[in-house]
């Protein structure tokens, strides 16, 4: 945990991101532990502890959109997929002419640690992935960061354009920042050394404390990229104040007028816990410029304080002003048996009238003890699927 101070107030923070989110209690809690029996002794305490739910749970008496199509029950990649040990999170989905591409990470040394770096897969229908290539696309050493996370794509001005969050080495303020990796052909890549984008560095401002979990869509000619931004909540509770941001670009690498464009909604009341919105993804329908994202809570003394534990819409007409939130979550952690420690990380991708949504998910720390014991593989963490169709997701937003 690091702890921020300023004239009016101490904040403790839990970082939003990496998308490995309950990971980094593992990492601060257990930096001296490196093998997977003093891991199992940390899940056995956790057990025996208070649940994930303590002070509650922040989602009780929230109804979800209904009218899913299909909603796949277990992850459609689980841990432990494609290699051993891998610990799949971050989608990104996109179409070309011989199926569905996904942009994925996972760590590929010891679980849960650093480096964790961005792998690509393919599928034809979507559920059904393989890793293609199979090795990471990135070498983080490569750049100022120890790890690439929350690979989002677009194609703009003839090649793909990566951005990421990096997370810088232990010890560094910031702890993370936005990168940047381009491609002529979606599978080799080239990293910036340096981020694209970056905190302020004055945590009273919306975008002080840390910028990362970008999510971009080309619109008007740039490259529009959102991002969660934190900043430190005047009063202090709870601490984190964590908004959307934008910033745009003419080239796909050099970003003007970064600003917030929206914050929570008053259903997700900071009094309940809630501290904001993290890991946009962007698209487009009919002009407008959609925005999905996850609900960000904090509760102190929770394991893990900081979570994400639901998906929530919002929709502009010009990508920039004017964002109307949904009356209510597309879904929460409470819609499936494997996320109920947290769900996050959403990928949206629009086939006519129909919306797929692909995110990632995993169970409280107290369940994590079968994944462990079967060598870090199961349906307690990986990549979920639902489908639904446009005119469902629209109802409720009017839009």
């Amino acid at each position: 945990m690091n702890f921020f101070r300023n004239a009016h107030s101490t904040f403790d923070f839990i970082k939003p991101g990496p998308r490995l989110v309950f990971i980094l209690v593992l990492l601060f809690s257990l930096s001296a532990c490196s093998e997977v029996e003093e891991l199992k002794k940390h899940v056995e305490k956790i057990t025996k502890q208070s649940s994930h739910q303590a002070g509650g749970d922040p989602l009780k008496g929230f109804q979800t959109v209904k009218g899913w199509t299909e909603r796949v029950p277990l992850p459609v990649i689980q841990a432990g997929d494609f290699r051993s040990k891998g610990l799949w999170n971050d989608p990104c989905v996109l179409k070309d002419k011989n199926g569905y591409v996904m942009y994925l990470t996972s760590s590929v040394g010891e679980p849960f640690k650093p480096p964790v770096v961005p792998f690509r897969a393919v599928s034809k229908d979507g559920k059904h992935w393989t890793l293609n290539p199979n090795k990471p696309l990135i070498d983080p050493t490569q750049t100022v960061f120890v790890s690439a996370e929350t690979p989002n794509v677009v194609f703009f001005k003839g090649q793909y354009h990566m951005y990421f969050t990096g997370i810088y080495p232990p010890g560094k303020l910031p702890i993370m920042a936005i990168g940047h990796a381009v491609s002529k052909d979606g599978v080799n890549w080239k990293p910036d050394k340096m981020p694209i984008l970056k905190s302020v560095a004055d945590i009273t401002a919306w975008n002080g404390y840390l910028v990362g979990e970008p999510g971009a869509v080309v619109h008007k000619g740039k490259v529009y990229l959102y991002f969660t931004a934190v900043g430190a909540r005047p009063g202090g509770d709870p601490p984190q104040l964590q908004t959307i941001g934008l910033a745009t670009s003419d080239d796909g690498r050099s970003f003007t007028n970064a600003r917030s464009v929206f914050g929570q909604a008053e259903m997700y009341s900071p009094k309940k816990g809630f501290v904001g919105y993290s890991t946009p993804t962007a698209f487009l329908y009919k002009g407008k410029v959609h925005l999905v994202y996850d609900l960000a809570h904090f509760h102190k003394g929770r394991d893990p304080e900081w979570q994400q534990i639901g998906l929530h819409h919002a929709v502009s007409a010009n990508g920039e002003t004017g964002f109307v939130q949904d009356n209510k979550p597309l879904m929460t952690r409470n819609d499936y048996s494997w996320t109920s420690g947290e769900m996050l990380a959403p990928s949206v991708l629009m086939e006519g009238d129909k919306v797929n949504l692909w995110f990632s998910g995993h169970v409280t720390h107290g369940e994590l003890a079968p994944l462990i014991n079967r060598g870090f593989k199961g349906p307690e963490f990986g990549i979920g699927y639902a489908s639904m169709t446009v005119d469902k997701l629209l109802a409720n937003t009017g839009n």
